[in-house]
């Protein structure tokens, strides 16, 4: 398995090539490493109401990572 993180200053919900996989934050503001397989993923942040994120998504191959060194995917809320 692999892991990434989607550091942005807001929280929002990251999908992964079209599933939604949960939070990006915890509710004390932690960043929250997310698994996938090793390869090429599409990643997008869905940031709470009123704001958009940019980029709206991002093709990345993640690999060779681990939860204590994810890979980041990082993100813009505006």
């Amino acid at each position: 398995m692999e892991f990434f993180v989607c550091p942005c200053p807001a929280t929002g919900n990251v999908i992964l090539d079209g599933v939604d996989q949960g939070p990006n934050k915890d509710s004390a503001g932690v960043l929250q490493p997310k698994q996938c397989s090793a390869g090429r993923h599409t990643v997008s942040l869905r940031c709470p109401a009123g704001k958009n994120c940019t980029p709206s998504q991002v093709a990345v191959v993640i690999r060779d990572t681990d939860p204590i060194a994810p890979q980041e995917v990082a993100f813009q809320c505006v």
